[in-house]
């Protein structure tokens, strides 16, 4: 038998060894189109910049304000905040909506920094014809960006809810948060291959977790979202900036002066890196009009994910709206629910 390495014969077995991995390129691109048509936008997709759309999802806004302004945390589509939006939605106008390259939205420029994020959202609010005032309510690291647009916008924003939401300064003063980075970014990389070759598909990894806990009208979406290439890079393009320019940009920002503030923290966040806890202690003093609630038992994604936990959210987001309209103070003071 003739067992030479030949020119052609290489070609051949490279080709061979290339169908597998082709095929499963093939299938991914094949299932993200199917998915297209089994879960079409329930928003609206709007320009934001020169045909670039993105997508933004409003409901109740039959109700007084002011508006309820969903910013959801790294990776997730506007889609995780079923449970909330829905039972927010029953007594004020909420909008969630999926940020550039996540979701239903187009890629956006690079780097993904926090002033880029905030003035996305600017312009789609303003394409929909809200002004607002805003109740803004960050969950993880989109409390980064209601900070920024805080800041930036303070005359738009009537009350701030945020939800287990990460901190400028974790990064150096949390150990826990330092040894995990370099995982983090494995993982999310990992995401990205995973998406591209159908393999998330086939293990259904990053996407049971949390997700299988939304409302049915809301379960297949965020998985089907969850499932594409493109919201893992538009997730890997938000962590670098993360990394590279938001916490810098956050680290400094102020909330309008007096403004509605809860402060919602998951017990298993805190009990696995006390720096958080005592991050959240902080984050309640961005105000002198603050309250914070720790949740028992509840852990990060599970507060908006999980039904009995995103009620607790729900009640936050209530009492904060409710101060708004009646401009009476939050009294309550540090407590577990």
């Amino acid at each position: 038998m003739d067992t030479r390495f030949t020119p052609r014969r290489t070609l051949v077995g490279a080709a061979i060894g290339l169908l597998p991995v082709l095929a499963s390129a093939g299938y991914q691109a094949y299932a993200t189109r199917r998915d297209e048509r089994r879960y079409p936008p329930r928003g609206v997709l709007v320009d934001v910049d020169k045909g670039r759309r993105l997508h933004v999802h409003r409901v109740g806004h039959a109700h007084e304000g002011p508006t309820v302004l969903l910013e959801g945390g790294m990776s997730c589509p506007h889609d995780v905040w079923g449970w909330v939006q829905t039972a927010v939605s029953r007594f004020a106008p909420t909008i969630s909506y999926d940020r550039a390259g996540i979701g239903y939205s187009d890629p956006g420029p690079l780097p993904r920094t926090a002033e880029r994020i905030t003035e996305d959202l600017v312009r789609a609010l303003d394409a929909i014809g809200d002004k607002g005032p805003y109740v803004l309510v960050g969950h993880s690291f989109g409390g980064l960006l209601v900070r920024h647009f805080a800041e930036r916008y303070p005359n738009r924003v009537a009350g701030v809810v945020l939800i287990d939401a990460a901190h400028p300064e974790e990064l150096e003063r949390s150990p826990r948060q330092r040894m995990g980075l370099p995982m983090m970014l494995a993982q999310m990389r990992a995401a990205v291959r995973g998406s591209t070759f159908g393999v998330l598909r086939y293990s259904q990894t990053y996407v049971g977790n949390g997700v299988k806990s939304l409302p049915e009208e809301s379960r297949e979406w965020a998985r089907a979202r969850m499932m594409t290439t493109k919201t893992w890079r538009g997730a890997y393009a938000e962590m670098l900036g993360w990394l590279e320019h938001v916490n810098d940009e956050t680290r400094d920002t102020r909330l309008p002066a007096g403004v509605p503030l809860a402060v919602v923290t998951a017990e298993r966040s805190q009990n696995s890196d006390p720096a958080h806890g005592e991050f959240q202690v902080e984050l309640a003093g961005l105000s002198s009009n603050s309250v914070h609630r720790v949740i028992p038992a509840a852990e990060h994604l599970g507060l908006v994910m999980r039904e009995d936990f995103a009620c607790h959210v729900t009640r936050a987001i209530e009492d904060v709206v409710a101060a708004a309209r009646s401009g009476r103070p939050l009294t309550e003071g540090v407590h577990h629910e």
